[in-house]
């Protein structure tokens, strides 16, 4: 049965003896391990159920760390530690050899991030290196941002979760590349815009993953409940008088005979409460939810890839 506790230097303790912690930071709660570590981060891969291809980011306690791990801090690395550190964004960055290949899924780049989470940098520095801290949820299902949801994940599991109450973004950090010889990329959405990634780099973002470079989050179906899903626009009125049936709105709700939750149409309050809203909704026992699609634009971009991942067909 997982034990959620609130003292650090216990947590930290168990992440130094090769345990699994689960922590809080600002975008979700993450399935903590000593990234030096190759048998505690296994233990991460395994616990998830999350294949060994798919590669971890590594959460440290302030900029001054990251050349521990990345053997090039190009101009443009610094910019974005400078002005977005601690923050909900990620860089991909060349390794240096002593990065354990577990960690980077076997590949010769280091994802790295500064969360902005008082909880988490105080573990950060108690424990004194870096921490992989994956989304702390079973592979593929709804990431969670209170640790009562990450009970849920691993009821059946002795994990101590570090409870730093609700997380404030609530979706997974913006990912950007910034390999040698390659332009800025895009590599995952995130609630930090690329508009204002843009205005730091000085320069346009390339969209999308360039050859076989691979990054987290990017399975078609992903971020998802159990309970079947799809998303609209045009509203189906016969769905409404199911009882069976749950609802996600985001602006005009319509009265339903199934129970009902508005998120508003503020993106940043949207995405601070979604996951927390499929938890709830998906605990329910309903036959299918039906999720309002937000407005197009670039403050929504983030939430619609959650979205369109949530609602994958699985078949």
């Amino acid at each position: 049965m997982p034990f959620i506790t609130t003292d650090i230097a216990h947590c930290a303790s168990r992440l130094a003896q090769g345990q699994l912690v689960a922590i809080p930071t600002e975008t979700v709660y993450g399935l903590a391990a000593d990234a030096r570590n190759p048998a505690a981060v296994q233990r991460v891969f395994d616990l998830k159920g999350r294949p060994s291809t798919n590669p971890l980011i590594v959460h440290l306690h302030d900029m001054n760390h990251v050349d521990e791990w990345a053997s090039q801090v190009p101009d443009a690395a610094q910019r974005l530690m400078h002005a977005c550190w601690p923050g909900p964004l990620t860089l991909v960055l060349p390794a240096r050899a002593s990065v354990s290949r577990s960690v980077t899924a076997g590949q010769d780049s280091v994802a790295l991030r500064v969360p902005a989470h008082p909880v988490a940098l105080a573990l950060l520095k108690a424990f004194a290196g870096g921490l992989v801290a994956p989304s702390a949820n079973r592979y593929m299902s709804i990431s969670p941002t209170t640790a009562s949801h990450v009970a849920q994940q691993f009821a059946r599991s002795d994990l101590h979760i570090l409870d730093g109450g609700p997380c404030q973004v609530g979706l997974e950090s913006t990912i950007v590349s910034l390999l040698p010889g390659e332009a800025p990329r895009l590599l995952r959405e995130g609630m930090l815009g690329v508009g204002d990634l843009e205005q730091i780099l000085g320069c346009e973002l390339l969209i999308g993953s360039p050859g076989n470079l691979r990054v987290p989050g990017q399975h078609l179906r992903h971020y998802a409940p159990g309970t079947p899903a799809s998303g609209f626009k045009q509203l189906n009125r016969d769905a409404l008088n199911n009882p069976l049936h749950g609802w996600l709105w985001c602006e005009k709700p319509v009265p339903s005979a199934g129970p009902a939750i508005e998120l508003g149409d503020d993106p940043q309050q949207y995405a601070a409460g979604l996951y927390a809203a499929l938890y709830k909704l998906d605990g329910l026992g309903l036959n299918h939810l039906h999720i309002q699609l937000p407005p197009p634009g670039p403050a929504w971009a983030a939430i619609h890839d959650r979205l369109a991942r949530a609602c994958h067909s699985s078949g």
